[in-house]
């Protein structure tokens, strides 16, 4: 599955590695978004984290997402630790 920059920066700041959560959370912030353009990307995303065989993949997408965002703004935990 492909997702754009603006989609990945979304499930970083919205998202865990529980992909129920997650599409719950983000259908939330979709509700109370008051811009039409991000009320759109949060409700698109939870639709396309809903579709079938994602729970496959997400867990490890996500944490990878999270690795290389806390790389590319200079903050390293114990799990980047190599």
């Amino acid at each position: 599955m492909k997702m754009n920059r603006n989609e990945m920066e979304a499930l970083y700041a919205f998202g865990c590695p529980n992909l129920k959560a997650t599409v719950e959370r983000l259908r939330m912030v979709a509700a109370l978004a008051p811009d039409p353009v991000a009320k759109k990307l949060f409700y698109m995303l939870s639709v396309k984290l809903s579709a079938e065989g994602v729970e496959r993949w997400y867990r490890c997408f996500y944490r990878r997402l999270r690795v290389l965002k806390n790389r590319r703004e200079g903050c390293y935990d114990e799990t980047d630790k190599d």
